[in-house]
């Protein structure tokens, strides 16, 4: 190349000038690169050019569009038409040497082209600068700087000639890279890479474009690893298990994750992960639900939680994995309660027992609850999905097994057994070692579940007044902790009235001491309990039938006791429920020299001893008109005395020891006093209709509040909206239809055809 530059005027002479050394910047020379001199000489040349040469008038027509009439315009129109042909020259006789295949050819040429295009920019970068950017600015959109040219002179030269062939020695490579052969992976991420530059928007060269890259490779890469991962997918399961299936799936997609992160374009990630999601994963999903319930039956957490991990790269597959989890904790609760209920029967027939044992039931069901949450935890990460159909289960098999509903069409059992089991660790008689697997978290898992709610809290409700009236409680705290939680988990409204019973207790722990204030030292009774129960709130009914007659001992305590009472709260009526209270009486009845007996008694059996306090005998007859409460109930209690030699029967005449023989000199009559039949049936009958009649108002101010806010409803809405405020009991179609005609016949309602109409 000569040194002497080439005059400014003559465009041949500098073209002549610098073309050797756009040879050695883009590499024609065996890769040697341009000398600094000669660098400097060809931007020299071009500066001159563009500078200093002026023409007259429009530029000719082919090279330009511009229309206006200037005196003077900007050269660079005929080197830029020569430099395009030389480009277009350029790449045709680039050769492919005889050893190396089309792609090695394509990656070693464009890495040395495009180096040298850069360099070549700048050697043009007046006329890029001013020339370009004018014709750019006036609407040619045919013009570009040189860089941009040259890549665009590559893309319709090389590039789309050869297009097919490139690509498929790309993906061949790419195939041996997954056949775990040794492959150069600079000429995959080179060759994919220049796609992306050749993704050219001749209109807006700033915008981002991928139109080369996705036409020419994303689609058929993804394609072909469709069909790779089919065949491989197939060919491997036809041969192994499930579980190594699995693994081989881990394995395959964390290898292709890393290598396509070397050269895939982020905007074929999201669909590459779909195609390998898929084809290994959705693809073959049905083979690993088949392996699931085995999975489960052996206990294998970790293989199911490398089950979740792969289905849950696919969303949609999880649901029938989560449905069959379900089904499967489902069958597997209804078998071993229905173990329990064989082992129960077989317990009770042979007299060891004569119902089911709710600790057994309770603990049994917590135990499975267990069992699957460890392996919702474990294998599911807590997934939302499986906490549902986990919770779906225990709900289905709580509310509906063998034990729970003995009966077709019988009320569910649950609730009650759960509220004997809180009252088997909340009593304070319980042994410790009976309770040892008892406590309130287990009761509030199984509560959560229960769907009849309302006869869950009559029961606890009943058990606690029991409790209470009896002091047989091992501590308020714990009582009041346990009426907390079941608040927290419902409401304020759900617990209110067992709070209320509390109140009471303390309120009637009050007016004892207000009562014996007032009492004078001659009384026969000292230590006493008076329990003030509001009606509302406590599970307790008046009866007459144990309506008993107040002997002397008692007269003065309890008019003093009605006394203040009434002083505090006027208008109120007190009606005294024999029938729940208890007593410990001082009975002298016991050789000389050892300290007298207290015997444990209920209201009626303390009548029937203080009667002895006047006379040693009496007629069965004589002493139940002392007593005065239903002649059954007064012989039910009489029994107990009898049946533990306190009272001796002869001829109908009843006589009190004189000498009472008993190792203990603490003894409990209350405990022998047995529950008739009839009583109870008349229990259970009672918790029914109190269930019922609750409901029953429940139903009728929820319609009203419903009607009240929408004057008017068709009848499938009205039995919806209900439906859904019956959060602490399933209420029954036939029920709320029922409600509804008394609030018609009470005019609160009217309907009119399928229509409901509020008159009230």
């Amino acid at each position: 190349m000569s040194s002497t530059l080439p005059a400014f005027t003559d465009l041949n002479a500098t073209w002549t000038f610098i073309q050797p050394g756009l040879e050695f910047i883009l590499g024609a020379q065996n890769d040697q690169g341009v000398t600094s001199t000669m660098y400097m000489n060809c931007y020299t040349a071009v500066y001159n050019y563009c500078v200093n040469k002026s023409r007259r008038g429009s530029t000719p027509q082919s090279i330009s569009n511009n229309t206006e009439n200037n005196s003077y315009s900007l050269a660079g129109a005929e080197i830029y038409s020569k430099l395009e042909l030389y480009l277009i020259q350029f790449i045709k006789n680039l050769k492919k040497q005889p050893n190396e295949s089309f792609l090695e050819f394509y990656v070693r040429k464009w890495t040395r082209f495009t180096i040298g295009a850069v360099y070549m920019n700048n050697v043009f970068d007046y006329m890029n600068r001013y020339w370009v950017q004018k014709e750019r600015s006036d609407g040619r959109k045919d013009v570009f700087d040189v860089n941009t040219l040259s890549l665009i002179k590559w893309r319709n030269e090389m590039f789309q000639p050869n297009n097919e062939i490139l690509i498929n020695q790309i993906l061949e490579l790419i195939e041996k890279q997954r056949n775990h052969l040794i492959v150069d992976t600079n000429l995959i991420s080179t060759a994919i890479k220049s796609l992306v530059f050749l993704s050219i928007d001749i209109q807006d060269l700033k915008k981002p474009n991928l139109i080369i890259y996705v036409n020419s490779f994303e689609k058929p890469f993804l394609d072909s690893t469709m069909a790779y991962y089919l065949k491989e997918s197939s060919e491997y399961l036809a041969n192994h298990n499930v579980v190594d299936y699995m693994k081989k799936c881990e394995t395959r997609i964390a290898e292709e994750i890393s290598r396509s992160n070397t050269f895939l374009e982020d905007h074929s990630k999201k669909a590459f992960i779909n195609i390998l999601n898929k084809s290994m994963i959705e693809n073959h999903a049905y083979e690993m639900y088949d392996q699931f319930l085995i999975l489960l039956q052996q206990n294998q957490i970790d293989h199911i939680q490398r089950m979740y991990k792969l289905l849950s790269r696919v969303p949609k597959t999880l649901d029938p994995l989560a449905n069959a989890l379900e089904e499967y904790i489902k069958r597997e609760a209804n078998s071993v309660i229905e173990e329990i209920q064989k082992q129960s029967e077989q317990d009770i027939k042979d007299g060891k027992k004569k119902t089911i044992e709710p600790k057994i039931y309770i603990n049994k069901l917590i135990s499975i609850y267990n069992q699957f949450n460890d392996v919702v935890i474990k294998a599911f990460n807590k997934d939302t999905k499986f906490i549902r159909s986990l919770d779906n289960a225990c709900r289905y098999f709580v509310n509906n097994n063998c034990i729970a509903i003995p009966k077709p069409r019988s009320s569910c059992k649950t609730p009650e057994l759960l509220a004997r089991y809180a009252d088997g660790f909340l009593k304070s008689t319980s042994k410790d070692s009976d309770i040892i697997d008892m406590n309130s978290d287990n009761l509030m898992i199984i509560f959560k579940f229960i769907n009849d709610k309302d006869t869950f809290e009559e029961n606890y409700r009943r058990l606690l007044a029991k409790r209470l009236i009896h002091g047989n409680f091992k501590s308020e705290e714990l009582e009041e902790s346990v009426i907390h939680k079941l608040q927290e988990e419902n409401s304020i409204e759900y617990t209110s009235k067992m709070t209320k019973m509390f109140s009471d207790m303390k309120a009637s722990e009050d007016l004892k001491l207000k009562v014996k204030s007032k009492l004078g030292d001659d009384v026969t009774v000292k230590e006493f309990t008076p329990m003030i129960l509001a009606q509302a709130s406590w599970p307790f009914t008046y009866n007459k039938l144990y309506n008993l007659n107040i002997p002397n001992e008692l007269s003065d305590t309890i008019t003093k006791l009605k006394e203040v009472y009434s002083a505090q709260h006027h208008g109120r009526q007190l009606k005294f429920l024999f029938n729940h209270g208890r007593a410990e009486i001082k009975a002298n009845l016991s050789k000389k020299g050892k300290p007298a007996f207290i015997f444990q008694v209920t209201n009626i059996q303390l009548m029937i001893l203080l009667a002895f306090n006047s006379k040693d005998s009496y007629t069965i007859d004589e002493l139940h008109e002392i007593v005065g409460c239903e002649k059954s109930i007064f012989q039910s209690h009489l029994s107990a005395l009898i049946k533990y030699k306190l009272i001796i029967e002869e001829n109908n005449l009843l006589t009190i020891v004189e000498e009472y023989k008993s190792k203990k000199l603490k003894v409990n009559f209350i405990s022998a006093v047995k529950t008739t039949t009839n009583q109870q049936i008349e229990e259970e009958d009672e918790v029914k209709n109190e269930i019922n009649e609750s409901r029953k108002q429940f139903l009728q101010a929820a319609i009203v509040r419903i009607m009240k806010s929408r004057k008017t409803i068709t009848n499938t809405n009205l039995l919806n909206e209900v439906l859904l405020q019956c959060v602490n009991f399933e209420a029954k179609i036939i029920d709320i239809k029922k409600v509804i005609d008394d609030l018609i016949e009470k005019e609160y309602l009217k309907r009119d055809g399928s229509n409901y109409e509020y008159i009230a």
